[in-house]
């Protein structure tokens, strides 16, 4: 991987923003299907925006999902290696690396082929062996509605949409790089070209929401007590590497338990900060619990240096 390349990823998370959740992108979806419904036949002529858009959509929605599922860690870090065979991680990517700058998963999603839906379900396929079975059974997994489960597939006709995207991404490429006498597309596809992408999003989403969480909840109070729950798991996990790293003939205790009383203050007010945000509101619980799960998941890291500080480090 060459400067250039970095360079390139760099620029494309700054113009990205924060990792954003890839259902924004679904969403996008959705509005470019209103904006085309309450197109006027004068406007036509514009239509091929439409194929060129949704393709760009799932590519960026695909190494979003990617980078994601590989930052989560094992075993799908493991299996990401198979995927960059061959790719160089130089010195340039190190140091961005070490800066936050970069993970992994960046490294990762931006060395797959997205090029049409065969490289993608394969390069997911890498990641999860049984990935093209559960994307044919993906439905929604409110946390409330599991006593519903199995429900029906949001892919009810895999061959079927798997065919419209396929021809999604030809029209794409002959739009992009050639100019056609004719369309290489009827107006008519457009609408099958918006469903079959909208499916593709949803059930991709759904497939990771199964693999990484096993659901997610709809309402206020499941998310409340949701994330607090996760931020007790990591609470525990950081006291357990506490007493661990306390025991180090290295570190010294009486330190050790003064500089957590001091992060422990400041993790709680930081937690208030962003709580502060939604003062009053029923989110307050979940934002304040997942902003300290944040600050506790960056203590864990620095207890994990401490326990696997070689002799010397500093």
């Amino acid at each position: 991987m060459t400067r250039s390349d970095i360079d390139q990823i760099l620029k494309r998370k700054e113009r990205w923003g924060t990792n954003r959740a890839a259902m924004e992108l679904s969403s996008a979806v959705e509005h470019l299907e209103r904006e085309w419904l309450a197109m006027p036949e004068q406007a036509a002529a514009f239509a091929d925006f439409i194929p060129m858009r949704l393709v760009t959509l799932i590519e960026v929605f695909v190494r979003e999902v990617i980078r994601e599922i590989v930052d989560y860690g094992p075993p799908y870090l493991d299996r990401a290696e198979k995927l960059v065979k061959g790719a160089r991680i130089d010195f340039v990517f190190a140091s961005n690396l070490q800066g936050q700058k970069l993970s992994i998963g960046d490294l990762v999603a931006h060395s797959i082929s997205v090029s049409s839906p065969t490289n993608i379900i394969a390069a997911f396929e890498g990641l999860i062996p049984d990935f093209t079975a559960s994307l044919k059974l993906s439905h929604s997994r409110w946390s409330e509605e599991i006593d519903t489960w199995p429900q029906p597939p949001i892919i009810q006709n895999f061959r079927q949409t798997l065919a419209a995207l396929t021809k999604l991404f030809e029209v794409r490429h002959i739009l992009t790089h050639e100019f056609p006498r004719e369309r290489p597309y009827e107006s008519t596809e457009i609408e099958g070209f918006l469903a079959a992408t909208h499916e593709l999003l949803n059930a991709i989403d759904w497939v990771i929401v199964d693999k990484l969480k096993g659901s997610v909840p709809r309402t206020r109070t499941a998310m409340n007590i949701q994330a607090g729950g996760s931020l007790a798991d990591l609470e525990a996990q950081m006291e357990s590497l506490l007493q661990i790293v306390g025991n180090k003939r290295d570190v010294n205790p009486e330190l050790l338990e003064r500089s957590q009383i001091a992060w422990l203050e400041y993790a709680n007010r930081e937690a208030d900060l962003h709580a502060s945000l939604v003062e009053g509101g029923s989110m307050y619980p979940m934002v304040w619990a997942s902003a300290k799960s944040e600050v506790v998941r960056h203590r864990i890291d620095e207890l994990q240096w401490w326990l696997n500080r070689e002799e010397g480090g500093l």
